[in-house]
């Protein structure tokens, strides 16, 4: 009696354990195609977080003969940024994934570890540190988010592996 007891335990304990392992494995199926990239996911991603209820701040971006369209959040570090504008400078190449410019002054932060980076994402580094990346990437630094270049694609292929000159000026609206 005891062994059926036994067994029977066993068996219960056995279809409890696969059942909770179905449960997690659909429900990171579930995750997982929730996190699916479509055609245009960096875009697409950033569309979705931007509600109505967020404003964004046209900017221009110049390297060369080239413009970029770019949108920044509205917050306290882009309204610091703003201030700075217009803004011509050279940034640095770094990790052949960033184009790099260290502020002589610092801004305000809100950093956090975004864990994945997209390419044409615009962050702060520090305080003082400002980021155009034109590589997507995974890593673990705090950065303050900034906005993000529209044409991430053209934008990667504008910038090279070398030091850049780049303008910054809010963009003109006409209506």
């Amino acid at each position: 009696m005891k062994k059926f007891f036994s067994i029977l335990c066993l068996f219960i304990f056995g279809f409890g354990l696969t059942a909770c392992a179905n449960s997690e494995t659909n429900e990171s199926n579930e995750t997982n195609q929730e996190e699916m990239p479509t055609s245009d996911p960096t875009q697409e991603t950033r569309d979705s977080e931007m509600s109505d209820t967020i404003t964004m701040i046209d900017l221009n971006i110049t390297i060369g003969e080239q413009v970029f369209s770019a949108k920044l959040y509205e917050n306290q570090t882009t309204q610091a940024f703003i201030e700075k504008l217009p803004l011509d400078i050279n940034m640095s190449d770094v990790n052949r994934n960033e184009k790099f410019y260290s502020f002589p002054d610092t801004l305000p932060t809100n950093s956090e570890r975004p864990g994945e980076i997209n390419a044409g994402d615009i962050m702060l580094y520090g305080d003082n540190g400002l980021v155009l990346f034109y590589e997507t990437l995974s890593n673990t630094y705090s950065y303050t988010r900034l906005g993000y270049i529209e044409e991430a694609v053209r934008f990667a292929q504008a910038v090279g592996d070398g030091d850049i000159n780049v303008s910054f000026e809010l963009a003109e609206h006409s209506e």
